[in-house]
């Protein structure tokens, strides 16, 4: 708890929660760097929130706050964990590729796991 609360008080860190009436639905972080850009560090909806248009319009308004706050260009990295909706979100709201890596992990709990 320490430890985030450190990070989110850095300045250039911004983190929104998008509701549903009461219920978390989704957050995004975004981080500013010295050379004018945004990142979105994290981006994402919980599960039962998934395919309803929320993330759509979440991230228009990240991207939006983001320039509006200065920035000159805004750029996330996305992988194949995420959600098979957020490189088609991310295309339909502007983002393009900029750089495709290729590599194998292990992840925890996955040792000795079926294929």
């Amino acid at each position: 708890d320490a430890r985030l609360a450190e990070h989110l008080a850095r300045p250039g860190i911004a983190v929104w929660v998008l509701r549903d009436g009461s219920e978390e639905a989704g957050w995004v972080e975004l981080e500013r760097h010295d050379d004018g850009a945004t990142e979105i560090v994290y981006f994402g909806l919980k599960p039962g929130f998934i395919g309803r248009g929320l993330g759509a319009e979440m991230l228009a308004r990240a991207v939006r706050t983001a320039f509006a706050e200065g920035a000159n260009r805004v750029w996330l990295h996305t992988c194949s964990l995420d959600s098979p909706m957020a490189l088609p979100n991310y295309l339909a709201r502007g983002f393009v590729p900029f750089r495709e890596e290729d590599y194998d992990a292990e992840l925890p709990g996955d040792a000795g796991a079926p294929a």
